[in-house]
């Protein structure tokens, strides 16, 4: 496995979590790595109720929130220097409830001397740290990912766990998901010297979706970098879903150059049938002898069909259930294969130089560099 200093891209923190949330809203200031792994698990994983009262403050443009005296306020940021954290912090400050709530705020950061944990230090904050060695964007298993879903009465120790035998298995090249791993590396590197340079993450699950944002950032920021010998060098990462780009994206990808290859995700299903009566003028017969997984899955088949009859690459990753452990192997599995595809493609996965010139450019229009 590849040795760096960033070498976190394979840890998974055990965290004391607060011993309860409350009842209201969990309002999520945080972007990039420190909010994506969040938003991932509870689109996916929580309840209907619980995802209407999860509201993540990513962007800075307004948007009425007002606190309530429920609130639980999570400030998430591991250098604790993000701006758009920092003016959700002032315009929150700003509201007269500000310091009113019945439930301290909670600082996740690297635990040092940045503005936000003195921050948290000075208020009487609680610090769930985020180690030095963790990159933000693979903090999935920080606090960052067991916090949520400790708040959404979900079982964190099944997600770490999860995480920890996929580690395992790739290490010893062994088990089902070592073979996932191991195979999307080799599909990566092989893909990239035959000019496949863009990938489509492909689920057949509407819960699934918000894992597609999280995965765009992963191997964008991960493997889209300038090589030692000053090639440029990068995979480009397309988020869908199906079966809604079947009718949106699927043209492109058949009929389209040649340089896409595709990640298609199936998951089992456990929900009770429902039934189906449709009407004589429903122009396909027979349609309600099969249920909606039964309709899903002949559309994820068919796809996949096509896709390889067309001649492009499909890796095929089915989980049996959509759950916490399922969903810490599916996100460790993927922080595996970018870390091992940087070391394939000669680039370090684990920096960011180019973004932070645009930073300093926003701040320099800003006057506050």
């Amino acid at each position: 496995m590849v040795s760096h200093p960033m070498s976190g891209w394979r840890a998974v923190q055990d965290m004391d979590l607060p011993p309860s949330l409350g009842p209201g809203r969990l309002l999520w200031c945080g972007i990039g790595g420190s909010l994506l792994p969040a938003d991932a698990l509870i689109q996916a994983l929580a309840g209907a109720s619980l995802r209407h009262r999860w509201q993540p403050l990513a962007s800075p443009e307004p948007n009425g929130l007002r606190l309530e005296p429920e609130d639980q306020l999570v400030f998430a940021s591991k250098s604790g220097r993000t701006l758009e954290l920092w003016t959700w912090i002032g315009r929150l400050r700003a509201q007269a409830a500000w310091g009113k709530g019945r439930h301290a705020p909670i600082a996740i950061t690297q635990d040092d001397a940045n503005p936000l944990a003195q921050l948290a230090r000075a208020e009487g904050w609680r610090i769930l740290p985020i180690l030095e060695q963790v990159g933000g964007r693979y903090s999935a298993f920080t606090a960052i990912g067991t916090l949520p879903l400790h708040w959404a009465g979900l079982d964190a120790s099944r997600f770490l766990a999860g995480a920890r035998e996929v580690v395992a298995q790739t290490e010893a090249q062994r088990g089902p998901w070592g073979a996932r791993v191991w195979e999307m590396v080799r599909a990566f590197r092989a893909g990239f010297l035959r000019g496949t340079d863009q990938w489509v993450l492909l689920p057949y699950a509407t819960r699934l979706e918000t894992v597609g944002a999280w995965w765009v950032q992963l191997v964008a920021e991960s493997l889209g970098k300038q090589a030692q010998d000053g090639s440029r060098r990068g995979l480009t990462p397309i988020r869908a879903i199906g079966p809604q780009d079947q009718h949106a994206q699927l043209q492109r990808w058949l009929d389209g150059p040649r340089n896409v290859g595709v990640v298609l995700v199936t998951t089992g299903h456990d929900h009770t049938a429902e039934p189906s009566d449709p009407p004589s003028q429903c122009p396909f017969p027979g349609l309600g002898r099969w249920g909606g997984p039964d309709i899903l899955r002949a559309q994820a088949e068919g796809t996949r069909e096509a896709l390889e009859g067309a001649g492009i690459s499909v890796v095929h990753w089915h989980l049996d259930a959509l759950d916490e452990g399922s969903l810490g192997a599916f996100l460790m599995a993927w922080q595996l294969v970018v870390g091992l595809s940087g070391a394939a493609l000669e680039v370090d996965p684990f920096d960011q130089p180019a973004v932070e010139s645009g930073k300093r450019r926003t701040l320099q229009k800003l006057g506050i560099s």
